[in-house]
Formats: structure tokens, sequence, C-alpha cells
């Protein structure tokens, strides 16, 4: 039986190649599916994954033991359309969030997601390191430059306007991209004012000389207009960087268990900062009830969850990771279509 909601306060993720369930509410376009390797700003390429919307027709697309309903390079529907650029959590996969850009498509817009290198489910070698922290969000930019300069062809972006969603990592990452300057020097403190927070389980066994970036450094992107941040790693910020932030459009998501990040420490600081600047709208934070961190995974499919991690599937007994996930993946996908309507040309 469905529940009626399973959202409380104001109106989760890490991606350890989490691969969502797919069928999504219906919307006006048929879904079309792609990847392609774009240029990686720290040296190399980067696989990108990019769901748009198309007029084919379209059917069960296969991707190992992962399924959705979309069809492989179809035509991208005629227009200009808006982008959004999605960054998933440490050590995941550019499939993470699919449902989420699946909704996306739907309604017209193009979703982007980088399999962010040296800090995902095939090689995570770089967590932590320069490489990642200052990568990730140099890795933003570098995927709205390249598809606003026409490397893919067909694709009519609108990159004055760019919409963004993070989760966990890709949270610290999107954050980066919106003007909030990082320090990693802050996460080691951040570990002292709050021993109690669970990333300090994580944090403690890494090198200090591993979690640094250059001095000053500065990754914001002022074609960035909308963006949805989900329990984000959120200590490498001061409370005056994260004012900084110029994005017009934000929404927050928070679980109520606080099993991965101290809310207090994290996303409630970003929340509480952004709402205190007066030359803003309100951010809208939502708090869904009985969720996890990890709960903002979609279904694993049954085969793989012998092979995954037991805490990424380990939900409360009352909470519907299914339903929630088409609740969720509506929801964002309504507020960033909607934000990048209202953006100003």
């Amino acid at each position: 039986m469905r529940m009626p909601t399973l959202f409380t306060g104001l109106a989760v993720l890490y991606s350890y190649a989490s691969l969502l369930a797919g069928n999504a509410i219906a919307g006006d376009y048929n879904v079309g599916f792609k990847r392609v390797q774009l240029n990686d700003p720290m040296g190399g390429s980067m696989q990108l994954s990019l769901w748009y919307p198309t007029e084919e027709a379209t059917g069960l697309l296969k991707l190992g033991p992962f399924s959705f309903v979309a069809k492989r390079n179809a035509s991208v529907a005629s227009g200009q359309r808006n982008l959004v650029v999605l960054s998933h959590g440490t050590g995941g996969s550019d499939l993470g969030h699919r449902n989420v850009a699946i909704e996306l498509a739907k309604k017209g817009l193009i979703a982007a997601a980088p399999l962010h290198p040296r800090n995902n489910f095939r090689d995570d070698s770089g967590a932590g390191s320069p490489a990642v922290m200052e990568g990730r969000p140099r890795q933003i930019t570098a995927i709205i430059d390249q598809l606003a300069s026409g490397a893919l062809p067909n694709f009519d972006i609108t990159s004055n306007h760019v919409g963004g969603f993070g989760f966990s990592l890709g949270g610290y990452t999107m954050l980066s991209v919106m003007g909030a300057k990082p320090e990693m020097d802050l996460i080691w403190k951040g570990c002292q004012s709050y021993p109690h927070d669970p990333v300090c389980h994580v944090v403690r066994k890494m090198s200090p000389s591993r979690l640094t970036t250059g001095d000053n450094t500065d990754f914001s992107d002022k074609r960035l207009c909308a963006a949805v941040v989900v329990d984000p790693l959120a200590s490498a910020f001061t409370d005056e960087s994260l004012a900084r932030i110029q994005t017009k459009f934000v929404q927050l998501w928070k679980p109520e268990i606080e099993n991965v990040l101290l809310a207090e420490a994290h996303i409630d600081r970003v929340a509480k900062t952004l709402n205190n600047m007066p030359v803003r709208a309100p951010v809208e934070l939502v708090t869904v009830a009985k969720a996890q961190h990890y709960s903002f995974i979609a279904p694993f499919p049954k085969v793989i969850e012998g092979e995954i991690p037991k805490e990424l599937t380990n939900d409360h007994p009352n909470f519907d990771r299914t339903v929630f996930q088409e609740e969720f993946a509506e929801r964002v996908s309504s507020f960033l279509a909607d934000s990048l309507s209202n953006c100003e040309n």
C-alpha cells in the first residue's frame, strides 16, 4: 500500500555504483540515452552519460543487469534545451541518479552525469586527493563548456543558465560550483568540533596531506542558476564561504537518520547560512522521514544485492525506497525544470 507521503519538514546517497530502477512517471517526451567521452580538465578523458528528450519510439534499454525505458543514441528532440549536470558521491557511478535524469529528459531537459575520474566504483584511487577535490568542480564546468561549444552535434544547449544536482561528495562538488570556496583543512578541524560526526571515521583514516586544495581556489560558475544539493559533505566550507553562493534557486534534501553525515555540521549549516542572506529567496529544505543517507540510492536489482555493501540497502523497516525514489525524482526534476524556466535571460 502506498503511503500518502514520505516527506516531513519544509515543503537521499552515497552513489556507490548505484544504478536506479527505471520506470518513471510519464512526461511530454520519450527518453534518449547515450554515453560519450569528454576531456577531463585534470588530464585524460571522462565518461559522460546523457539522458535527453527524443520523439523516437523507445523500449527497454539494458546495461548489464540494469534496464530502463529509453532509446540508445536516439536523435534529440528539436529546440534549445536547458542542461542539468549531476554529480555522484564518492566511489559512485554516472548511472547513480538516472531516475532523476530520466524525469528531467521527459520534461524536455538534457541531463549529463560524469563518472568522476579517480573517484568512482571502478577506480577510487584519488579519493580525498587534490585531483578529486579540485577536479570534481572543474569537471562540472568543463562539461558545461564542452557541451555548450558543440561537442555533441545536434544538441542545442542553453549555456547561460544551467542546473546542477549533487549528492554527498557530489554535494560538495555542487556547492563549490555554486560559489563556496572549499578549504580542505576545515574537514579535519570539523572533526575536532564535531567528533561524533560519522564521516570522521573515514576522515581519520586519511593522511592530512591528502585532503588539500590550492590556496584561494575558486570553482564558481555563474552559469549555475538552479541547484539541488542532497546530504552534502559541507565541512570544507566556512559559513562566510557558503554566504558567497549566488545560485538563484536552491533546494536541499536531508535524511532523518544521520548515519553518514551529522546534519548540524553539514546540511543544516548550508540551509541556515543561505536563509540568513537577505538578498536571496528562501532555500527549501526537505527532510525525509525514516530515510538514511543511502536511501537516496534507488533500489538495486536483486541480482546484485549480494555484491554491494549491506549499508547501501539497509533501510528503516517502515521506509519504502521504491515509493520514495518515484516521488524524489518527480519533485527534484520539477524544481529544476520550473527554476530554469524562471532564470533571467
